[in-house]
């Protein structure tokens, strides 16, 4: 199938030489109402946030403050506006600090402007194994025809999200992931809406980039006359191990005849499935935090990492209980659920000699809660609604999440680990069936329907633990 083509060129030229020049900014004088003079200040790159050593010619910085608003920074025909700057460190001859945030020319937050979010790569990054491509034409050093983009619709707005190159053939520190979208919103609008995106791209792709954003502000659509631009140190990068499917089976198979049943089968994100995720993401708190939970989860420990996971799911399966829960509840129509909980509780009060205040507070509680599913049930919901296949296996490692919001690492007595490295096999098996359901109950839940990543199928000789299952899962 033809890949969709964006027709119109995209005009990029203008705009990232001028963020280049800024970014090439090392050395300036900057100033204030609060200083007693201009200082010079260097600036440094860095991966998040910039950092400055503003110089002095005193023992001591003469001013006793730690953090300073409204400066200015000025380097021959370029003014950089800084709402506010922090220091670290105050030493004779010299201060350091950071920058989380400046402003360029005619930004403004409350206006509704054209915007584009440019996102500075330190890394590579590839489009292809997780979500469907567009083609698009953009011109930044020259003109380049680039299938590395996608494109999402959010209430109706269209967005572009793409690699920006210096050079097409090489990797370059003024290479950028670009984010747009040709209709006019607020600043504000807008990074949300960048948020809900980079955090879903970040699932399906494995590369959350939010280190340093840099964004646009256009008066018209043809969107090459800067009038503005905002930086924002943002929330930081992370780089996943793990995502919920991936196109090239060769990559984690690496058997070629193995890997050669899957590779006709398995397929990306559609463009409509992406902007589903990126919908919800956007639309819904829950299933924003969830996808959080699946990035930052690769940051942290096999002890911490499945219990993690754990709760994932048992808000994921909230959320899903809670669209159904008119025709999960045990007692079908409302009118006699009262009912019967009223009689309940008048039961109860015919006790009241009997049973003491706490006892009966417990009491009326579940009572009160007695039309609804055990949470084991509604750990298990979402793939009886989503039609999910769930083995055996899957359902043990869903059972031991009490043991994990419990504090208790479930099930290592039953293996007798020799050491600790035996434990931790047993972890990082939890750990790989949790993400691969979590993940599951998510891409179903957004319409796609075909093969996710079994991990736990690919790393069994990693955890020890054999399984009769396939490399990839239908589901």
């Amino acid at each position: 199938m033809p890949l969709k083509r964006i027709e119109n060129m995209i005009d990029l030229s203008e705009s990232f030489e001028l963020l280049n020049k800024i970014r090439e900014i090392d050395n300036a004088m900057i100033s204030s109402k609060d200083f007693s003079t201009n200082y010079e200040i260097q600036l440094q790159p860095n991966d998040k946030g910039i950092k400055f050593t503003l110089l002095h010619d005193s023992f001591l910085f003469k001013h006793e403050k730690w953090d300073f608003r409204d400066l200015e920074i000025n380097q021959n025909d370029l003014k950089i506006k800084i709402p506010y700057l922090y220091l670290t460190e105050k030493t004779g001859g010299h201060v350091n600090g950071s920058i989380p945030a400046f402003e360029y020319g005619n930004f403004n937050k409350e206006k509704s402007k054209y915007h584009r979010l440019a996102l500075p790569l330190n890394e590579k990054i590839n489009f292809t194994f997780s979500v469907e491509n567009v083609l698009i034409d953009y011109n930044y050093k020259s003109g380049i025809h680039t299938r590395e983009a996608t494109e999402i619709k959010i209430n109706g707005h269209t967005f572009h999200f793409y690699l920006a190159k210096k050079k097409i053939t090489e990797f370059s520190d003024r290479d950028y992931l670009v984010l747009e979208s040709k209709a006019p919103m607020s600043y504000s609008d807008f990074s949300e809406f960048c948020f809900s995106i980079l955090i879903s791209f970040g699932f399906v792709s494995g590369n959350f980039i939010n280190n340093d954003g840099y964004f646009f502000q256009y008066e018209n659509i043809s969107m090459t006359e800067v009038a503005g631009i905002a930086y924002r140190q943002m929330r930081g990068s992370i780089k996943c191990q793990y995502v919920p499917t991936y196109s090239n089976p060769f990559g984690y198979i690496h058997d070629t005849k193995k890997a050669d049943l899957y590779k006709d089968n398995v397929r990306t994100l559609n463009l409509k499935e992406f902007s589903n995720l990126c919908q919800y993401c956007h639309e819904n708190d829950d299933i924003k935090s969830i996808l959080l939970l699946l990035i930052e989860v690769h940051t942290q420990t096999l002890v911490s990492a499945p219990g993690i996971l754990s709760i994932a799911l048992e808000t994921l399966a909230n959320v899903i209980y809670e669209e159904n829960e008119s025709t999960l509840a045990p007692i079908k129509t409302k009118s006699i659920s009262r009912k019967f909980r009223k009689e309940l509780l008048n039961t109860l009060d015919n006790f009241q000699d009997k049973i003491d205040a706490e006892g009966k507070e417990i009491l009326k509680s579940r009572i009160n809660q007695i039309n609804q599913r055990t949470n084991r049930d509604k750990l298990l919901i979402p793939f009886k609604i989503l039609k999910i296949p769930i083995s055996s296996t899957d359902i043990e490692a869903i059972e031991q999440r009490n043991a994990f919001l419990h504090g208790r690492t479930p099930m290592i007595q039953e293996i007798e680990p020799k050491c600790i490295n035996e434990a931790d096999k047993f972890r990082y098996y939890l750990y790989l069936k949790l993400y691969v359901l979590v993940s599951s109950i998510i891409m179903k839940y957004i319409g796609y329907d075909n093969l996710v990543v079994n991990y736990p199928k690919i790393y069994e000789k990693d955890t020890g633990i054999e399984l009769d299952e396939e490399y990839y899962r239908q589901i």
